[in-house]
């Protein structure tokens, strides 16, 4: 029984690749916050932090050797959503 079911209102989600990439996430402010995504897919990761993030705000995700622009889609205590924004 491979199919999977659905609750009404579900948005599927594209496939993720598991992670454990140290990282920070900085605000406008100049705030940075660290982080650790742990999901990524090609349009936005999830990630871990110990600080909120606020929900809306537009981000720099700096993983060191790569970084990428962001917005913050969803946030819970201790994780965060965020989508890559096109240049």
């Amino acid at each position: 029984m491979g199919s999977k079911m659905h609750m009404p209102g579900w948005v599927g989600r594209r496939e993720r690749d598991a992670l454990n990439l140290p990282g920070s996430v900085l605000l406008r402010t100049g705030r940075s916050i660290g982080v650790t995504v742990v999901g990524m897919s090609g349009g936005g990761c999830r990630v871990e932090c110990k600080e909120p993030i606020p929900i809306g705000a537009t981000v720099r995700l700096d993983l060191g050797v790569a970084f990428a622009e962001a917005e913050v889609r969803w946030a819970l205590s201790g994780a965060a959503g965020l989508q890559f924004l096109s240049s």
